[in-house]
């Protein structure tokens, strides 16, 4: 009887040392659900990018996107205020409001572009110009 106890509890050490221990954490992996999902849900992330540049030449601030260089001729005021963090931010925010609103704009060639100044030709290559004052 002691033998069979003892050969028991050798086999049960040795199957005990050749398992191994699972290290770290198991994450599900969820790539397809089924009914409903009632955890929370994956946002999609979002991406928007606006350029500025102010070309003194011309007293116009230029806003870049992906897809179109809008052109902000500057007043007065602004030509002063642009030169300040506080004023070129107020300037910025107003350019991104008429262009989410979608303001009228005037289509300008890559020519009169030029023409206004080299370095908006330079900083709007390649991208449609678009006057919004």
């Amino acid at each position: 009887m002691f033998s069979a106890v003892f050969l028991i509890s050798t086999v049960s050490v040795a199957v005990g040392m050749t398992t191994t221990a699972h290290h770290g954490h198991h994450h599900p992996h969820n790539t397809h659900v089924h009914g409903h999902h009632t955890g929370p849900t994956h946002e999609p992330n979002v991406n928007e990018s606006f350029l500025f540049h102010y070309d003194a030449h011309s007293h116009t601030l230029v806003v870049k996107t992906q897809r179109h260089c809008y052109l902000y001729l500057l007043t007065a005021d602004q030509q002063t205020s642009v030169h300040t963090t506080t004023g070129l931010h107020a300037i910025e925010k107003s350019i991104i409001d008429l262009i989410d609103t979608n303001s009228p704009t005037v289509a300008v060639t890559a020519q009169d572009l030029t023409t206004m100044s080299a370095g908006l030709s330079h900083f709007c290559k390649n991208i449609p110009a678009l006057k919004l004052n």
